[in-house]
């Protein structure tokens, strides 16, 4: 046979299979994090939602190894036989794939984590990096193309690789998150010793998840023409897996999803609206208006739903807007001038 330059050509069957075999892995592991969360994992390594995590790396190593075997049947080299892009997705598997032998041996060497623990774990970080080297796969492969519109169906999978993306973000920190700790903002303010930790706890969990957020909004926007309902869709998609987390205590809060809705369908809007004046102060405009809108709602939300929360007034504004300076602090961060150059 004679021998094929280049890669083989990237189909919306291949994009769509490495999008779902992905989000199994996602899923899988929102899954693991619920059951550590839930109290329903012994200690061992050797349980139902582990099979359902590893199941999943395992049949994204199959479908690559399958697509590289007959891509080199074709006549394409070894290092080209699968669409460029998935390389690193490939390799994401196999160190996944590695990264769970070192979580065994972890394990054995120095027993298994508990609380915070298995959210900063060497051996789960390894397997944070390598899973999102193949859950990134259907976003780094659209970029790649050189494109910034398409179809819905064709933004599909570059979104919703983007949002399992940032949904890691937000669960391996999700200690300081407000969409697992809903209950903290309602129950009485804790005082140990007249200091009161539950302040700057809460806080963060405002904060960080704010900066993960438009961090990753700004990114697809930059790069991408979103459509309408993207931002409304990545907000609503982490906000309920991250309700899902701790569900046995977070289901009596359900009508607070309301607030990724109204946040998102402002996104969206501003979004959409005909450019007038600079696009970076209309970016920066986005930043900050989402995530000060989103804690807003979110806490008033709270207040009008659960009876309460015990943040003063002086502190769910404050904090609320905090949260769009951080998105505001990130926005100023990007910059459309080329780096400066010696003289």
């Amino acid at each position: 046979m004679s021998r094929r330059d280049g890669y083989p050509e990237l189909t919306p069957a291949f994009t769509w299979m490495a999008l779902v075999l992905g989000l199994w892995v996602f899923f899988g592991s929102v899954v693991d994090i619920n059951a550590h969360n839930h109290n329903f994992v012994d200690d061992t390594f050797f349980t139902p939602w582990h099979l359902l995590l590893y199941s999943g790396v395992a049949a994204n190593g199959l479908f690559f190894v399958v697509a590289q075997f007959r891509n080199v049947g074709r006549g394409h080299t070894l290092m080209k036989a699968l669409p460029k892009e998935y390389l690193l997705s490939f390799a994401g598997v196999l160190l996944f794939g590695l990264g769970g032998v070192f979580d065994l041996a972890w394990h054995e060497i120095f027993g298994f984590e508990e609380g915070v623990d298995a959210l900063v774990s060497p051996s789960h970080l390894l397997l944070v990096l390598s899973g999102i080297m193949f859950i990134s796969g259907p976003l780094r492969s659209f970029l790649s193309q050189g494109r910034s519109t398409g179809t819905w169906s064709e933004l599909v999978p570059p979104i919703a690789s983007a949002t399992a993306v940032f949904s890691i973000g937000t669960l391996f920190t999700l200690y300081a998150n407000v969409w697992t700790q809903l209950s903290r903002y309602v129950t009485p303010e804790l005082v140990v010793d007249n200091v009161r930790p539950l302040h700057a706890y809460t806080v963060a969990g405002v904060l960080i998840p704010a900066a993960l957020m438009v961090g990753t909004l700004i990114f697809l926007r930059q790069r991408i023409r979103l459509p309408f309902g993207a931002v409304t869709l990545v907000l609503l998609a982490n906000a309920m897996i991250m309700l899902y987390i701790r569900w046995e205590w977070n289901q009596v809060y359900l009508p607070v999803l309301l607030a990724p809705i109204i946040a998102g369908l402002l996104g969206d809007w501003l979004l959409a609206r005909p450019e007038r004046g600079s696009h970076v102060i209309a970016l920066r405009q986005f930043a900050f208006v989402v995530p000060a809108v989103y804690m807003l709602a979110l806490f008033i939300l709270l207040q009008l739903t659960a009876g309460g929360i015990w943040w003063t007034a002086h502190m769910w504004p404050g904090v609320s807007l905090m949260a769009g300076a951080v998105g505001l602090g990130l926005a100023a961060l990007l910059t459309t001038r080329p780096y400066p150059q010696a003289d």
